[in-house]
């Protein structure tokens, strides 16, 4: 107890333990020199005699002063305050040796960061581990009728209970004088209890919520909430106007809780028409999530589902083909949110991670040439009586310093450059809005820090424990390290760090010449001088008989005579949106068994004019017209692609399409019901420049396919500012209320479909520049580092009749050679990893020979280039002072 009370007085400060000691030691040996002169001896010797029976007056101080402090602390301790004193001793090399490892660990740190927070921090609901998606596509493109979740909901016994949402859309939200767009969403009443979630206001829905029949309400994020209300409670109660409905607010979801989507602001209750039998099952609309009951896993649940397919079936009050959602699966939420991001960033992060391994194998070399000054120090040390355990801990000590000092340096580096790597994502980036750096993330990035230091310290630390003291001694180090093979571990490191700098920007290289090959795809369709904008009414105003109609003549009317517009058109979907609608279709000529699917093809719903806009080349047959747009003809243009796979070697002119959404059984031939079509385009790529061309169906904007939403495409020598001010005026004249939103050129919604992969490839192009920089600063360190030591060799070479020439070819020639065994390493180790790569690539092979050529070449020529310093200096040698300097 007295040890442990000595030790917490010594580490919190609070009284002089070593005095009280000492006072303690006296007393103890005044007792004891009493009692030796009670026993007849001299003072003298009774003095002696009670030292040696207390041990020694300064041996009983140290066992007091290791009893009563931390000695491996207290050595750790010693060792850090060398080795920042080593540091500010050699100010240039710590510099160099912590910006190189701050890039490094900088790197790794925002890459972690957006990892954690978009991959693995936990979603903020309850038990989010056993909420499950369920999708019968893996790519997501799973819809479900709300008939068919409930169903599922009353028969299954692996999930507690199962529902859905709808796509997140955008809608009018009053706000002031003009209407707002907000994104919302739909969501089955008990989604809200499904996720385990409280109201921050309020409360969620309930059954009674769902009655069509029932007053509207609406749930506000609570992003939405604190702006337009400020947080104040009073908003629940009160109403909002959306798409021109009045909607009461009843609650307000928790802080941070961003459902179904990031951007979504509101939701409202999918709601059921309990007097339509036909009404739960004729709209596929939801995605289903659901929480698993205690004591099933995803598997049993999926069997389950599988199971229940075949019996559940048979409720369409239609037969179904037997092959819809046959083969549902069951996905953590999480893996189903994040899944098409968690490629790229586990790329991304490995390529940092490298970039990481080169700047340690820099910044062992650097210590490496550091250590050869202090050889003479070591050996002193070792001779002194330091055990080589003891010399390598505190060269350690020194390599960790450095590295942490680092990461902080790093840390701060990524807090500072977060939010840029963020704005270079994609907008569309699952918890995007969730990024930040958090004390995780911290944590490691001081670990990471800290294994660095011991990564870059221990082939040094191990270096200099081995050396042959006696030999460092006498020679004073200088004309011992002039051997060559005390240069073997720093060229390894050279070589490495070249090999991995090669496989990084390898992969960029890849990633950008696809990029480069995606960009020189041919959409099919002209995207100069053409500007797009979103026409937005009310979502109810299509069912206003005539109203959607009225609206969209009168406003192809005034574009068409806008000053600068040759040509003006609607459509529904614009190419590359993403939102092509399904045209699901049964054909003339391809009779199909009940039991099976009907057909697939993208359905684009178009003014007249648009084929003209946007230059789509008509190769058979006649385009969309006027008396099209009446309804009356039923004529439907298709594209080249579709025509081949329906009616190969046939004449498409004058064949019928029925859409099965009219017709649930197969299709019969009536005039009254089916399509005609009446021309073949040439094929465009109008969903996808990197997927294949698919089948597309052009249908003519007769009245009743009017969508409230509607995007406008124009034929203009205006810019898009102007042609967007034009274009407001002409909505304005007719009504006010609507607004003109994401004005674009189409080269911009060209452009925006290849987000994902320009992201990748700059964020690759980065990194691997970082990655060339530190490794070009390796190889030129080394060679300056040889040269410095082959001074005297170079001088009695050019003494003997060398010529300056050949000692200019020596030392280019080392970092060639250098450079080339790197580049072997990384191509190797490139070719190796092809098959990671592979996903990420657009008509780019995995071995690209332009790649695979170009960066080699790019190697040697930085190779070249670090190696002429240092070969100018060694041809510049006087031989006269080199001979002197030892």
């Amino acid at each position: 107890m007295r040890t442990l009370r000595a030790l917490w007085k010594r580490l919190t400060g609070t009284s002089d333990a070593c005095n009280d000691f000492d006072a303690e030691l006296e007393s103890h040996l005044a007792h004891h020199i009493d009692d030796g002169i009670r026993a007849g001896l001299t003072p003298e010797e009774a003095r002696r005699q009670a030292l040696i029976q207390l041990g020694g007056m300064e041996q009983a101080r140290q066992a007091y002063r290791e009893r009563a402090t931390l000695p491996r602390f207290d050595s750790i301790l010693r060792d850090a305050r060398y080795a920042l004193r080593q540091m500010r001793r050699s100010p240039g090399f710590t510099l160099t040796a912590i910006l190189t490892l701050a890039l490094g660990i900088g790197a790794n740190a925002v890459m972690y960061t957006l990892v954690d927070s978009i991959l693995l921090r936990p979603l903020p609901y309850a038990q989010q581990d056993r909420l499950m998606r369920i999708q019968y596509d893996p790519d997501d493109a799973s819809f479900y009728p709300k008939g068919w979740l409930r169903a599922l909901a009353e028969h299954s016994a692996a999930f507690q209970s199962i529902s859905g949402f709808t796509a997140d859309a955008e809608s009018n939200v009053d706000q002031g004088d003009a209407p707002s767009r907000i994104f919302g969403a739909e969501v089955m009443t008990n989604a809200f209890d499904t996720l385990g979630l409280k109201p921050a206001a309020g409360r969620f829905f309930s059954n009674d919520d769902a009655r069509a029949s029932n007053e509207p309400v609406v749930v506000l994020s609570y992003g939405y909430w604190r702006q337009r209300f400020g947080e104040s409670p009073q908003a629940v109660g009160q109403t909002i106007r959306i798409d021109g409905k009045w909607k009461r607010i009843i609650g307000v979801m928790p802080a941070g809780v961003h459902f179904p989507y990031s951007d979504t602001q509101f939701v409202t209750p999918v709601t059921f028409d309990p007097t339509n039998p036909i009404d739960p099952w004729n709209n596929f609309s939801l995605r289903a999530f659901g929480r698993l009951n205690n004591g099933f896993t995803s598997s049993q649940a999926q069997a389950e589902l599988h199971r229940l397919h075949g019996l559940l079936l048979p409720l369409f009050p239609w037969r179904m083909p037997d092959i819809w959602a046959s083969n549902m699966i069951v996905v953590p939420l999480l893996e189903s949110e994040t899944g098409a991001m968690r490629p790229r960033l586990l790329l991304l992060f490995g390529a940092v991670g490298l970039i990481l391994l080169i700047a340690c194998a820099n910044v062992a070399n650097l210590m490496l040439a550091r250590s050869t000054a202090r050889e003479r120090e070591i050996a002193i040390r070792s001779t002194l009586g330091a055990s080589s355990t003891r010399l390598i801990q505190q060269l350690l000590s020194e390599s960790v310093v450095l590295g942490l000092a680092a990461g902080v340096v790093g840390l701060i580096a990524a807090f500072a450059s977060l939010r840029i790597f963020v704005g270079l994502l994609p907008a569309d980036t699952p918890r995007l809005a969730d990024v930040r750096l958090h004390a995780g993330d911290a944590l490691f990035t001081l670990g990471a820090s800290l294994v660095a230091g011991l990564l870059f310290g221990l082939i040094p630390s191990l270096r200099m424990a081995a050396t042959d003291m006696q030999t460092a001694l006498r020679s004073g180090g200088r004309s011992l390290m002039g051997k060559g093979s005390r240069f073997g571990v720093s060229m390894a490191l050279v070589v490495a760090q070249i090999g991995l700098s090669v496989l990084v920007i390898t992969a960029a290289g890849l990633v950008l010449r696809s990029l480069y090959k995606l960009s020189r795809v041919d959409p099919g369709f002209r995207t100069d001088h053409t500007v797009t904008a979103e026409i937005a009414l009310d979502s109810s105003a299509c069912t206003q008989p005539g109203r959607c109609q009225s609206f969209y003549d009168a406003l192809l009317a005034r574009m068409q005579g806008v000053s600068g517009v040759e040509s003006a058109a609607l459509t529904d979907s614009l190419p590359f949106s993403g939102l092509d609608g399904n045209y699901v279709f049964d054909a003339e000529n391809h009779p199909r068994d009940p039991r099976q699917g009907a057909m697939l093809a993208t359905g684009r719903t178009v003014s007249p004019g648009y084929f003209n806009v946007l230059g789509l080349k008509l190769l058979h047959g006649r385009l969309l017209t006027q008396e099209d747009a009446s309804g009356s003809t039923h004529a439907v243009v298709i594209n080249e692609q579709m025509a081949q796979h329906l009616w190969p070697g046939a004449d498409p002119i004058g064949k019928h399409l029925l859409k099965v959404a009219d017709e649930p059984t197969p299709a019969i031939w009536n005039a009254a019901k089916a399509s005609v079509v009446v021309g073949v385009l040439r094929n465009a790529r109008e969903s996808s420049l990197r997927g294949n061309i698919v089948d597309e169906v052009y249908l003519p904007l007769t009245p009743g396919r009017e969508q409230p939403v509607m995007h406008a495409v124009l034929r203009t020598h205006l810019s898009p500012q102007s042609a967007a001010a034009e274009l407001r005026r002409a909505v304005a004249s007719i009504n006010a209320q609507v607004p003109v939103t994401h004005v674009r050129s189409m080269n911009e919604v060209v452009s925006g479909s290849v987000t994902d992969s320009r992201s990748l490839a700059l964020l690759l192009l980065g990194f691997g520049s970082l990655a060339v920089i530190i490794g070009g600063v390796g190889v030129y360190s080394l060679i300056a580092y040889i040269v410095s030591w082959r001074t005297r060799e170079i001088g009695l070479r050019l003494a003997l009749g060398a010529q300056r020439w050949q000692i200019v070819a020596s030392v280019v020639g080392q970092s060639l050679l250098l450079a080339v065994s790197g580049c072997v390493l990384g191509l190797a180790g490139a070719v190796a990893l092809g098959r990671l790569l592979r996903s990420f690539l657009f008509e780019v092979s995995t071995v690209d020979p332009v790649t695979f050529i170009a960066v080699p070449a790019l190697m040697l020529l930085l190779a070249l280039a670090a190696a002429c310093i240092p070969a100018r200096r060694a041809a510049s040698v006087d031989p006269m002072t080199a001979l002197r300097i030892e």
